[in-house]
């Protein structure tokens, strides 16, 4: 069945002509072609386009920014393939990685996703590892979605479905993965699971997302926001205990304005931040308000820290 699908490779990029040389490399060395390979040179500064062309792809150049989900709408509108794989232009993917998903690529499926290592581009130290339960996510997908992030490099889309839901959000410059797939899965879409490492996400100190992590938490609370009116109370308790943990990594930022109001979605959502077993703080939490409670808490981790 899957023999007669076309995948097709795209890759929305900004400034990655030092990358596209490893990442290419990876995709012409798999043992299951990708039918056609695409790039989004979105206002390079660099001869990313260049590049891109003399190693096989496809471009398509603006020379003004449009954004990652622009981006990635450009790529899918200009891709014939049935089957759609995005892929950041400084990551890499696997030898087996389309052979392994293109498996799974069967009627009725509509996301195809692998798990994930982050890893540290200076030192090679593996930060995080995303591995997936495929039967968690067909329970409660949206809930599970929030806490288990599906990256842009780890999902293989039927291109149908993208189209079918409009594609990416083009208002988001993070997150767009996340609102994607929570629209994906309200529209009952299926996910299949692989749970074998098949790319690799690498992370550096001044890549965009980690100089703006304040957007980045700002955002997904706007996502939970949204989902909060019409949520079960499963997906309630998840968005109650994100909220407060997105209000933990503001205080971290030293973003103290930027705490009440994740705490607030916390108690809309059902939750009674901030959540201690300290006895003293379990007291003292109802007389003072969540925002106070919340600060002598931070307080009381950093000293218990040192």
């Amino acid at each position: 069945m899957t023999d007669a699908l076309t995948f097709g490779l795209l890759v929305p990029c900004k400034n990655g002509a030092a990358y596209l040389p490893r990442l290419l490399a990876t995709a012409r060395t798999q043992t299951r072609p990708f039918d056609e390979i695409w790039l989004f040179d979105d206002g390079s500064e660099d001869n990313s386009s260049e590049v891109a062309a003399c190693l096989g792809a496809k471009v398509l150049r603006v020379e003004r920014s449009l954004g990652p989900s622009a981006a990635r709408n450009r790529l899918i509108a200009a891709c014939s393939c049935d089957w759609l794989h995005f892929h950041d232009a400084d990551d890499t993917m696997e030898p087996r990685y389309l052979e392994r998903v293109a498996r799974e690529a069967q009627p009725g499926t509509d996301l195809v996703i692998c798990d994930m290592p982050w890893v540290e581009e200076e030192t090679g130290r593996t930060e995080n590892h995303w591995t997936y339960d495929g039967a968690a996510l067909a329970r409660h997908p949206a809930a599970y979605l929030l806490v288990n992030t599906i990256g842009g490099i780890n999902g293989l889309y039927r291109r149908s479905a993208l189209t079918a839901i409009g594609g990416f959000d083009e208002s988001l410059r993070f997150w767009e993965d996340l609102e994607l797939n929570l629209r994906l899965s309200a529209r009952g879409s299926r996910a299949a699971v692989v749970n074998e490492d098949l790319v690799t996400a690498y992370r550096r100190r001044g890549s965009y997302s980690n100089s703006n992590l304040g957007e980045v938490w700002r955002v997904k609370l706007l996502l939970m926001e949204k989902l909060r009116p019409t949520a079960d109370d499963h997906l309630r308790t998840t968005i109650a205990t994100e909220a407060e943990t997105i209000a933990d990594r503001f205080a971290v930022l030293g973003l103290w304005r930027d705490v009440p109001a994740a705490l607030d979605l916390a108690r809309r959502a059902g939750g009674d931040p901030p959540t201690t077993r300290h006895p003293g703080l379990r007291l003292l939490k109802p007389f003072l308000p969540d925002a106070w409670s919340f600060r002598l808490q931070h307080a009381l981790r950093k000293k218990l820290a040192r």
